[in-house]
């Protein structure tokens, strides 16, 4: 059995010299720490770039790699909205030990099951709220692959500021 790479990613939301706020993926492992003048820990995910460097995110948005790609090679994350052949969409979560499928109505299908299947990531739900009904339902849709949103936001990758 291969080994699976275990790594984070979390948003960072932080603001730019024009007012305007800016959120960036930081992708790396999780560690929660705290810092001189912070109340407690904080949630960071830490990179390896001439040494390691900690940034600070949202922990509400941190999520673990699968170990799987969708149909294009980009890495399946938890809260990840995907689009899967067989025309079902939903929420990747971890469950009951395992990474799953949910797709709302008490269905939940386990990804490893599926990962032979062609996936397609949709968006996930911090980014793209619209997709997801009370938290974790995502609406089905006809089947039809034309159907997935022509656009879907890709973040800007960073792993240092």
């Amino acid at each position: 059995m291969a080994e699976r790479e275990i790594k984070y990613r979390g948003l960072k939301t932080f603001q730019i010299f024009s007012g305007e706020m800016k959120s960036v993926w930081i992708y790396g492992f999780y560690l929660k720490r705290g810092t001189y003048g912070d109340p407690g820990p904080q949630a960071h995910i830490f990179v390896y770039e001439n040494g390691y460097e900690g940034y600070r995110v949202d922990s509400k948005t941190i999520g673990q790699f699968t170990g799987l790609v969708d149909s294009t090679g980009k890495e399946i994350y938890e809260d990840d909205i995907i689009f899967a052949e067989d025309g079902r969409i939903g929420v990747v979560e971890f469950h009951n030990g395992c990474f799953v499928v949910n797709c709302g109505n008490n269905i939940k299908q386990s990804l490893y099951d599926m990962q032979n299947w062609k996936l397609t990531i949709m968006g996930n739900r911090f980014e793209n709220p619209e997709l997801v009904v009370n938290d974790s339902v995502v609406p089905k849709k006809n089947g039809a692959e034309e159907n997935l949103p022509q656009q879907t936001f890709e973040p800007e990758l960073v792993a240092s500021e």
